[in-house]
């Protein structure tokens, strides 16, 4: 019982933090176009096309691991929680907090039908622009100065194009209907999508702890009997059961608790940003001020 969710926890945590990961490289991939377009800029026009060109599929292959990444969290979460018979409360928490992000999220709804848009239909990467935009501060006057300049990547989704997708849903579809704006914003939705998925993940996280501290405490107890049983310390134990040998390393449950309290800023992902700030102009959905 105790390996069994020690096991479980890793394996789910590794998926998350698959996921996870490949949002880290999407923001990394804004930070990188930045710096290129800022200290790097093409000589001729024949240059800045190709350059445009390798941000755009870039960009859409970040997109794209994103949604993939997903899936496999999506489809392999429940089955790792099925898979242990001490897990059937967590199971049942996974499977109501999944339906609350799908519910209480837009971006959760977008992205989970963007990946097969994006598999059957188009790339999703409607477009996006690159530019830089000044500083201001006012001097000893109370005149306006220029301070310095920062860069930053916009994206967007084309909405009427998902909108008309056979792979949209009908639900989503009659929703994105009623948002007046042709395009979304990618770096919200993504941002968005990122702490929903996060938030649905922690509460399989909060299930999960005590448990696993639990099971820490048992296999902790199960090497103190054997090294009483041999007169020595005990370094590595193994679990039989019909010839199937399963190592129960002691120091499982330690890793399993790490994996536990990583990617917790993931919760505030869109009032965090380091190279690309969501700043939507008014025919982007969701256009305004971003809070």
């Amino acid at each position: 019982m105790a390996l069994s969710i020690v096991v479980s926890t890793l394996n789910l945590e590794e998926v998350f933090q698959v996921f996870a990961q490949s949002f880290l490289e999407f923001e990394e991939e804004l930070l990188k176009s930045s710096l290129e377009y800022a200290y790097d800029w093409p000589e001729n026009e024949h240059s800045l096309k190709d350059f445009f060109k390798k941000i755009r599929r870039r960009l859409n292959v970040r997109i794209i691991t994103i949604l993939t990444a997903f899936r496999s969290y999506d489809d392999q979460a429940s089955r790792i929680l099925a898979h242990s018979p001490y897990l059937e409360q967590v199971l049942e928490i996974n499977k109501q907090a999944r339906k609350a992000a799908y519910d209480n999220n837009l971006s959760y709804r977008v992205c989970n039908d963007l990946r097969n848009y994006a598999q059957h239909r188009e790339l999703p990467l409607g477009g996006f622009s690159l530019g830089g935009k000044s500083n201001l501060i006012r001097d000893e006057a109370g005149n306006l100065k220029k301070d310095g300049v920062g860069y930053g990547v916009s994206l967007w989704l084309n909405l009427a194009k998902l909108r008309e997708a056979s792979q949209t849903k009908s639900a989503l579809r009659s929703e994105l209907e009623e948002i007046d704006e042709e395009k979304m914003d990618i770096n919200w939705l993504i941002r968005s999508f990122a702490s929903s998925v996060y938030s649905r993940h922690q509460q399989l996280r909060t299930a999960l702890k005590p448990l696993v501290e639990d099971a820490g405490l048992k296999i902790s107890e199960a090497y103190a009997w054997a090294s009483e049983e041999k007169g020595t310390d005990a370094k590595f134990l193994s679990l039989w059961k019909n010839d199937d040998k399963r190592p129960m390393r002691q120091d499982l449950p330690d890793l399993a608790l790490r994996d536990l309290s990583s990617y917790s800023s993931l919760n505030n992902a869109t009032h965090v940003y380091i190279s690309s700030q969501i700043n939507s102009g008014s025919d982007v959905y969701p256009s305004g001020e971003q809070t």
